[in-house]
């Protein structure tokens, strides 16, 4: 399995754990107000595009081609 690859399912895997955290977090915040899920899930949003951003900056920087 080349470099290419290896990313390829570390991101599957990154998907798969932050599919479960967001999973987690919305049974938590399920009975939250209104508000409170107001301020949370924007931020959850941000910080998961971030996490994807961050993999894919790595990524393009270690795999040439």
């Amino acid at each position: 399995m080349d470099l290419e690859e290896q990313y390829a399912v570390a991101l599957g895997v990154l998907s798969i754990v932050l599919l479960g955290v967001g999973t987690v977090i919305g049974l938590y915040f399920r009975t939250a107000p209104p508000k409170i899920v107001r301020q949370v899930f924007p931020v959850a949003a941000v910080l998961t595009l971030a996490a994807f951003a961050v993999f894919v900056f790595i990524a393009r920087v270690h795999v040439k081609g």
